[in-house]
């Protein structure tokens, strides 16, 4: 099994073209853009090398590898939430919940790029533990720990803290053989929970 670390830098996917997307999707009013923007100028000194992306592949045939994938914002970001949280900065807490599911979503697909550009792989199919039998949420625990990393912990009940944090398989096939099937980025495309992710609707 092969391990590495990824140096993902998503603090600088927080521009305006990013933040104003993130205002269209969820709604968020014009009037709110400059609150929108101080909250992610918060979330960017809190991601600054406190975010992480771990990868592990594993051993496989020569047209289909899998690889583990462990992905997080990093525990300031749950401190900053908490501290808006507790001063009834509720609608700050909800942009900041906002930013950061969709930062990692982009993490995602920071990893794709990686994986095609470094090792000739594309991936093909992700799993995310908890939907089904092949991925159950008790593999979670020893999975971080195959890992070696000491950001992201698994609780007894299978809880993930930092709470922006996944871990999740991706299925591996060579990039010349996946032709049209390769989803290049687009997550969704092959996802699991595709039909049922909030993030669709």
């Amino acid at each position: 099994m092969e391990r590495r670390y990824i140096e993902s830098r998503l603090w600088t996917c927080l521009t305006s073209v990013f933040l104003e997307q993130v205002r269209s999707r969820y709604h968020f009013e014009e009037k709110d853009k400059a609150l929108l923007k101080g909250v992610a100028s918060d979330l960017a000194g809190c991601l600054k090398w406190k975010e992480a992306a771990y990868l592990m592949f594993e051993d496989g045939t020569d047209t289909v590898r899998r690889a583990t994938a462990v992905v997080t914002l990093g525990s300031d970001v749950d401190l900053l939430q908490e501290r808006y949280q507790n001063t009834g900065r509720m609608l700050e807490s909800y942009m900041l919940e906002s930013i950061g599911g969709e930062l990692l979503m982009l993490g995602y697909g920071m990893l794709e790029a990686w994986i095609r550009e470094n090792t000739g792989y594309q991936v093909a199919a992700y799993h995310f533990f908890g939907d089904d039998e092949a991925h159950p949420l008790s593999a979670m625990p020893e999975i971080l720990a195959r890992a070696k990393q000491h950001k992201v912990v698994c609780t007894a009940g299978y809880c993930l803290k930092p709470k922006k944090s996944v871990v999740f398989e991706m299925e591996l096939a060579p990039a010349e053989a996946c032709g049209e099937t390769a989803h290049g980025g687009r997550i969704c495309a092959h996802c699991s929970r595709r039909d049922t992710c909030p993030n669709r609707r």
